[in-house]
Parts: C-alpha cells; structure tokens; sequence
C-alpha cells in the first residue's frame, strides 16, 4: 500500500500532522502489511512530525518489524537523513533502558 502523505495532510510540520499519518499506517502495519510513504511534494520535515508519524511505532513494534514493513519513496535527503536519525536515536536510547 502506498500513502501519499499530501493526500492526508496539508503539510508535514506538527505533531498533529504526523499523528493523522500514524493512524493509517499502524492498522496496516500491525496486520503485517507492507507500507509505503510517499514525500511528493515535499521538500523537508521536523523532528516532530518524524517522531509522531514513525518512531511512535516502535512503542508497539521492534525496530526489525518497521523496518521491515515500512518503505520511504519521493523523499529528499534532508527527509532521509531526519527518519535515519530519529531511528537511529531512538533505538539507541531503548537499548540503553533495556540493558539498565
């Protein structure tokens, strides 16, 4: 499946935003389905829009499943290096609370 995020949202700047992208992606993730986000028409996002639309997955998910099932196309690099990083962070920072 793919999701055209400017088909859901205005824009991809708040909490609010990435919160709408989050609903439609975790029913198909969580029934094992494959996803795919596309960015077109968009040039770059926040961290906040990140963290609420994707790394809240990882609250009911393990990294190797979202990464498995979700896909990013018509990004930028400004795009992929903020998703990489977020990750990369917040598997970081669980890790470190699982081996405390």
């Amino acid at each position: 499946m793919v999701i055209n995020i400017l088909d859901h949202v205005e824009r991809c700047y708040s909490n609010a935003d990435g919160d709408i992208i989050f609903a439609l992606i975790m029913p198909k993730i969580a029934a094992g389905q494959q996803v795919t986000i596309s960015f077109s028409g968009v040039d770059s996002v926040p961290s906040s829009f990140v963290n609420s639309a994707f790394i809240a997955l990882l609250d009911d998910f393990p990294f190797e499943h979202v990464r498995s099932h979700l896909k990013f196309t018509n990004t930028t690099k400004q795009i992929n290096e903020m998703i990489k990083n977020r990750f990369s962070f917040e598997v970081n920072e669980r890790k470190k609370l699982i081996n405390v």
